[in-house]
């Protein structure tokens, strides 16, 4: 129903159709507050009289509360009632009197002329019923209100039905990243494609999952789509789980948009034509299109060029482990780990969902972070299975990748990652372990590499694409580091282990 179909004159209709015993207009049983509860026009019709029976009544008591007058409903005689308007109107307050005058000529269950309201409000026949029209135009703005509220939920829920649901009850340490990746999006000049970017396990995919949740609230975005091609994930006990049914490629991406979409009928045409299809819908249509793991796709290279004329006003923001940087027109958000007092916030909320207390000693959240560094998916590793281990032991476990859960955490996060770069890339990886928690500038990592010019320059750009190393720094003068669990990894027997399963 639209909100200004809501009036005065519609409501005034109803409450006196029901004080006659007869049949009310229908345009209210059109209201979306009551079809969340109800389906049948009857059942509607039950319900519109048990909301604006309890809006009035909750009002009439909310405004006597505010005059210290009694709530408790009188006896349901004639001169209980009229005593009752007589209190109420004794105190000039024009809220009171609205709501009173109403409430006492329609829902009381002793029907009251207006002539007996108005000698007990002291009022002619002609300012009492003001009171009760200004009483009616009262309830008419709470129901504008509510409803709109609904048309505002509805919204949200159709904005976001295609956004899976979040994996966290909170998200520690991204509060400024996700008000300036939301305002970003919400920037009509923003960029059309932002690529979150950083090591796997850092909170990429909540990051954006936050923050599609936040925008589904607004009036920003006609719709949001989320595609995913995450194709494995880790778990608390430490163990890699295949994902079903993940995107794998262009053809799979573009399919499941415009089922999303609502372009279900173009599935067996080719791609070109569904892109075709999708950039004359996407023309007219301000949409939010989120990729999660776009490094999983196999033609990627492919996948930013097909898409880019659905962008304007359609924005893209993709999650990746590798950098897309190559690509012009994607701006990247890099995700940076966890401060220690984050990754304190994170291991004690997480202690607490495991049924345990919630303290940990500065000493031992000091050693967890100089292993693990502010990695939200290594910290919820190590928290869930400290019921079973000391924290010594996990420690210990995590430097030299024994038992299951810190191999199996370094092959999720690095696997893939060593498995794209060439032998350079790789000796240069190993020659950085020496670098200082703070980085250190390019000519150290260059003399630190054996490597000619040419052959570091390519070996340090594939460190970079695959978030290996994080720059800080002013960009006329970068540093580079390694990430604590980076470092962590590479004083491993894992990678030797690599080396030979892969040779």
């Amino acid at each position: 129903m639209d909100i200004s179909d809501i009036t005065p004159p519609l409501i005034t209709s109803t409450l006196k159709a029901w004080r006659q015993l007869e049949e009310p207009p229908d345009n209210l049983l059109e209201l979306e507050i009551l079809r969340r509860d109800a389906t049948s026009r009857v059942e509607r019709g039950i319900r519109l009289r048990e909301l604006i029976e309890g809006l009035v009544a909750a009002e009439l008591d909310r405004q006597r509360r505010a005059e210290g007058l009694d709530t408790a409903r009188p006896h349901p005689t004639r001169d209980d009632l009229l005593a009752a308007v007589a209190r109420d109107f004794a105190r000039n307050n024009a809220e009171l009197e609205a709501w009173s005058a109403l409430y006492h000529r329609y829902l009381v269950p002793v029907p009251l002329s207006v002539e007996d309201l108005s000698s007990a409000a002291h009022l002619d026949s002609r300012n009492f019923r003001r009171r009760v029209n200004n009483g009616a135009q009262q309830l008419a703005g709470e129901l504008q209100r509510q409803e709109l509220e609904e048309h505002r939920r509805h919204r949200h829920i159709q904005r976001g039905r295609h956004l899976p649901p979040p994996e966290f009850n909170r998200l520690f340490g991204v509060d400024i990243a996700r008000r300036d990746l939301a305002r970003q999006l919400r920037d009509e000049s923003g960029p059309d494609f932002i690529s979150i970017e950083g090591l796997g396990g850092i909170g990429k995919t909540a990051l954006a999952r936050a923050v599609a949740h936040d925008l589904a609230h607004d009036s920003d975005f006609d719709g949001i789509a989320w595609v995913s091609a995450r194709q494995a994930w880790l778990n608390d006990q430490g163990i890699i789980l295949d994902t079903p049914d993940a995107a794998t490629s262009l053809a799979d991406i573009v399919s499941r948009l415009a089922a999303q979409l609502g372009f279900a009928e173009l599935a067996g045409l080719p791609v070109v034509e569904k892109l075709e299809r999708l950039t004359l819908f996407l023309s007219r249509s301000r949409y939010l299109i989120i990729i999660d793991n776009l490094e999983s796709v196999s033609d990627v290279a492919l996948l930013v060029p097909a898409l880019a004329p659905l962008a304007r006003p359609a924005r893209f923001l993709l999650t990746s482990r590798q950098t897309l940087s190559h690509f012009p027109i994607v701006t990247r958000f890099p995700v940076r780990p966890l401060s220690l007092e984050d990754s304190r916030a994170l291991a004690e909320s997480e202690l607490v969902r495991h049924g345990r207390a919630a303290a940990l000693r500065q000493e031992d959240m000091t050693a967890l972070y100089d292993v693990i560094g502010g990695m939200p998916l290594a910290l919820k590793l190590v928290v869930a299975q400290m019921g079973q281990w000391p924290l010594s032991v996990l420690l210990e476990n995590l430097r030299n990748a024994r038992r299951d859960a810190p191999e199996q955490l370094y092959s999720f996060i690095y696997r893939r990652a060593w498995l794209t770069l060439d032998d350079l890339a790789r000796q240069l990886l190993l020659s950085l372990l020496p670098l200082a928690p703070d980085g250190e500038d390019i000519e150290w990592l260059r003399l630190m590499s054996f490597l000619p010019p040419k052959q570091f320059a390519a070996a340090l750009v594939q460190l970079l694409d695959c978030s290996l190393l994080e720059t800080a720094g002013q960009p006329h003068s970068p540093r580079y580091r390694l990430h604590r669990l980076t470092a962590t990894f590479l004083q491993t027997e894992v990678l030797a282990g690599w080396d030979e399963d892969d040779g």
